[in-house]
């Protein structure tokens, strides 16, 4: 009843006067949300690209190239595996110099089966196709696959680490024969010299597996983490209120995971309505962790209650015992970042609305579209990629067509006393359709492990009389922790040999490569015949791919003030321990609990002696 009566208040109140004032043009199209899987059994033939004549590419010689280099790794026997959002499918460890990526296999083996691509020199050589999961030996056809490196402490010999796995199966257990509902779960040590191995679990009420869209792994402690919304049979709107956990804890004695399980309560605003994308992921110091969902949460954002997705956090300050939240990140209306308000031109303004006269700012909704990338860094603060536009008629729609989406950097300021939202680019296309599937903008977000860098990643057709996302680059954007400062908008894979306007479904890797002052981010893409999913493909790893230093020559970007002036190890208290906090972070020993914005009184984006005397003047003065 709550619900329902929320629900209509809301929508009296912000999209009634919308309807009889706040016309959108005719040819403004919205995009809803799609389902985050697809059935294969009934796809017997694919019209190439939904019908659409791919443009030719222009003739560029070799001479003329300033690019990436780009090798093939693995197969797989479609393209099923690898779309709708980036998953956690490739993993880079920097101390390892390791990078792998997990796939479904050729046929044969068959496409239930699993495999990951491993380099041990940064990407330069792979060992493709190692397979370590087979459906016959008590599983089913596993899809949508994720992987990670557990590392034990103190290694640092690749051979010595493991490639850990996890994926949905199609084993019916969740609402009947042909559904979803079942988990596969091992691990491969990187010397090969043992069998991967493998674990399979099936749904049990209450407890309603599908596809999860995010894996992770605790940098400290090696926990893998899994979660997902709870939905009877995966599709449509049977969201049970509830988000599903599976947490692996490392065995030494079993050189393996075990697994646990468990719900929490989380209800949605519409009933049945699940979040959009989730993500997990964990500081360097392995105790403050958010999860991240684009989503319509019941005690959310009242001005979009109903009508708009939204990020929704929670928070943990102890390594995942417990867990804070839900904390939405208002977007638009009075409360909402006045950086999202205004990302639209006044010319954009005046071209969507029948009466952009009459339409505030303030006034009209906004809403995140359908998938994310989330990571923590140093200081324990979340940053978010992500896609925004104008919320559409529809509910749980986005006005993305002619250029009327941006991707934004959302990130907290004093580990979530407060938000700021940081205009990257507008996109010029949205969505791409290949077949019976369709990728959007993928917004990914990468991390150096030490959490002093941060690259957002997204693909975005720009090619003339190309209004869909068919041609699809990889585009890239580096953020600066410390400095706040930021680098150009770089097209990842411009003019690149079989990766230029066919980057398709590009995936980033959550770790990036660090050499000194280079930063290399891993990217792997995939190609299919004709742009046909239902035909084997290839992919593609980007070898070399990288920002400098000197790159971060933008900004600063001045987030808002929020926290305590001199609270520089968070305690409330501005004292004489914030000075020897600062003293440390000065010399290197950074505290583990560590306030960047508190520290920084002069508000330079810089750590110095100046701000220990800042803080000491504070104290002075009460």
């Amino acid at each position: 009843m709550r619900r329902t009566l929320l629900l209509t208040l809301s929508l009296i109140a912000v999209f009634a006067l919308s309807a009889q004032n706040y016309q959108m043009k005719s040819g403004i199209r919205s995009d809803a949300v799609q389902d985050r899987n697809v059935n294969e059994s009934i796809i017997t033939n694919t019209s190439t690209v939904n019908n659409f004549s791919v443009p030719m590419k222009p003739v560029v010689n070799a001479g003329n190239r300033d690019i990436v280099s780009i090798i093939p790794i693995g197969g797989s026997a479609n393209a099923y595996g690898l779309y709708n959002g980036g998953r956690t499918a490739l993993w880079a460890d920097n101390n390892l110099n390791t990078v792998a990526f997990v796939h479904r296999m050729l046929i044969p083996p068959g496409s239930g089966y699993l495999a990951y691509d491993v380099s041990t020199d940064g990407g330069m050589t792979f060992t493709n196709n190692i397979q370590v999961y087979d459906p016959n030996k008590g599983g089913a056809n596993a899809r949508y696959p994720q992987g990670v490196i557990y590392n034990p402490t103190g290694n640092t010999i690749p051979g010595n680490a493991y490639f850990s796995y996890f994926a949905p199966t199609l084993d019916g257990s969740n609402a009947g024969a042909g559904s979803w509902g079942g988990y596969a779960a091992g691990v491969h040590k990187l010397s090969q010299t043992v069998p991967p191995t493998q674990h399979d679990w099936s749904s049990t009420p209450p407890f309603r597996q599908n596809v999860p869209a995010t894996m992770t792994i605790n940098p400290v402690n090696g926990d893998i983490w899994v979660y997902e919304p709870s939905l009877i049979d995966g599709l449509g709107n049977q969201y049970t209120d509830s988000l599903l956990f599976t947490k692996g804890t490392w065995n030494p004695a079993l050189e393996d995971f075990e697994y646990e399980r468990w719900l929490m309560y989380a209800p949605a605003y519409t009933e049945g309505r699940a979040p959009a994308h989730e993500k997990i992921a964990f500081a360097p110091n392995g105790q403050i962790g958010y999860m991240s969902l684009l989503w319509d949460n019941l005690d959310g954002d009242p001005f979009v209650n109903g009508a708009a997705f939204y990020p929704v956090i929670y928070k943990t300050t102890n390594g995942g015992q417990t867990w804070t939240g839900p904390t939405p990140i208002i977007l638009g209306g009075p409360d909402g970042f006045e950086s999202v308000k205004y990302y639209l031109t006044e010319e954009q303004w005046n071209n969507l609305w029948v009466n952009p006269e009459l339409v505030h700012r303030d006034s009209v909704g906004y809403t995140t579209a359908f998938d994310h990338g989330m990571v923590v860094d140093k200081n324990g603060d979340l940053h978010i990629s992500v896609t925004i536009g104008v919320a559409g008629s529809e509910s749980y729609s986005i006005i993305a067509s002619g250029g009327y989406i941006a991707t934004f950097h959302i990130y907290s300021v004093n580990q979530g006393a407060c938000f700021a939202a940081q205009y990257v680019t507008h996109n010029k296309t949205f969505r791409g359709e290949f077949g019976e599937i369709s990728e959007d903008n993928r917004s990914q977000i990468s991390m150096t492990q030490d959490g002093s860098k941060v690259f957002l990643s997204w693909l975005d057709t720009d090619f003339a009389g190309v209004n869909d996302n068919v041609m699809p680059d990889i585009w890239c954007w580096g953020f600066d922790v410390d400095t706040r400062m930021y680098t150009d908008v770089e097209n990842v894979t411009y003019l690149a040999d079989g990766g230029w306007l066919e980057a398709n479904m590009g995936t980033a890797s959550h770790y990036v490569f660090s050499n000194g002052n280079t930063y290399t981010i891993p990217f792997v893409y995939q190609t299919f015949t004709g742009g046909d999913p239902t035909q084997p493909v290839e992919f593609k790893y980007i070898q070399d791919f990288t920002f400098t230093d000197a790159d971060f020559t933008n900004g600063p970007h001045v987030p808002p003030s929020c926290g305590t002036p001199g609270d520089a190890n968070g305690d409330g208290n501005v004292n004489i321990m914030d000075v020897v906090a600062v003293i440390n972070y000065i010399i290197g020993n950074t505290p583990e609990q560590f306030v960047f914005t508190n520290a920084d009184i002069d508000g330079n984006g810089i750590i110095n002696v100046l701000d220990a005397v800042g803080i000491v003047n504070l104290i002075l003065s009460k």
